[in-house]
């Protein structure tokens, strides 16, 4: 190994080291309670080391988020059964998100958080947004179920597979992050998430079946 090359991997181990640092602060005090100072010091940086890699808590905590992205990731494309619809891959999708927010919650918290800010705001650069909005995503997944439900014929022609896709991911994010946020209300109404889970992908099934024909059978 070339002199070049060891520093580039000591630089990249000293960066997801960083990352990890930043991932217990901000899991243990929360975003807005966490400062770089509190990072570098968990670290074992000084802050000038520490923002030579970093410019800012938005950049280290869109490099959490994108980790639990990755562990989502992992979930949804299991979930998928390339013998199925496009339309019951959909339900296999929603139900792999709803089992990565049980067994991940901080990485969960973590992406919702992420949704809930304004990305201009964030300040991420060029190379960031771009793979928030091009990369491989969750979005992604679920924009090539609808094409492959459409192709074979079990979800509905009519409109843009970008908006049912967007329709999609804000609909079951939605539902958690608000039993997420107003939990003790629902528990009141003795709603629990899994039910309103389960409703919620019973109608995105429904309606998704073609329009002015008869069902074909897929479910």
């Amino acid at each position: 190994m070339g002199i070049a090359e060891r520093k580039e991997r000591e630089k990249e181990q000293r960066r997801q080291a960083i990352i990890d640092a930043a991932e217990k602060v901000f899991f243990t005090k929360g975003y807005d309670s966490s400062t770089m100072d509190d990072i570098a010091e968990a670290a074992e940086l000084s802050k000038g080391t520490l923002y030579l890699y970093f410019q800012s808590k938005d950049e280290l905590h869109f490099e959490i988020m994108d980790r639990g992205n990755e562990i989502l990731m992992g979930f949804m494309e299991k979930a998928i059964d390339p013998e199925k619809s496009g339309r019951e891959n959909l339900r296999f999708l929603g139900e792999a998100f709803v089992e990565f927010s049980n067994r991940y919650p901080e990485y969960f918290q973590a992406m919702m958080f992420f949704q809930s800010r304004d990305v201009v705001q964030q300040k991420l650069n060029e190379q960031k947004l771009k793979k928030f909005i091009e990369g491989r995503s969750s979005i992604s997944l679920l924009n090539a179920m609808v094409t492959k439900g459409i192709a074979d014929g079990s979800v509905r022609n009519d409109l843009p597979v970008s908006h049912l896709t967007t329709l999609l991911w804000s609909q079951m994010m939605g539902i958690l992050v608000m039993y997420s946020t107003k939990k003790p209300a629902f528990e009141y109404q003795q709603i629990s998430r899994d039910q309103l889970v389960s409703i919620h992908l019973d109608l995105v099934r429904d309606g998704l079946k073609p329009r002015h024909t008869e069902d074909s059978g897929h479910e």
